[in-house]
């Protein structure tokens, strides 16, 4: 008697159909997605070599490496911070 006040049998069959419902929908969704998809195709998109990658100013490779002036003075600027710290 008390797990039935607890969990009446009517609302856990409407949370399964509703369930059974989202489920269904779903699952159209996803195959029209899928199906649209297909209409797509990925191209190997190439990039022209840059011989000097690692010398431009905002470059992640130039910030590690500190060549610049740019970022030679970033590492001093933030080494004088930690310092003062």
């Amino acid at each position: 008697m008390l797990l039935r006040v607890l969990f009446p049998q009517p609302y856990i069959v409407e949370v399964s159909k509703l369930r059974q419902q989202l489920d269904e929908a779903h699952f159209a969704w996803a195959t029209a997605w899928k199906r649209r998809q297909l209409d797509y195709t990925i191209e190997n998109i190439r990039f022209t070599h840059d011989p000097d990658w690692n010398k431009r100013l905002f470059s992640l490779q130039a910030a590690h490496d500190g060549k610049t002036w740019f970022w030679g003075t970033m590492h001093v600027v933030a080494g004088w911070g930690v310092m003062s710290i």
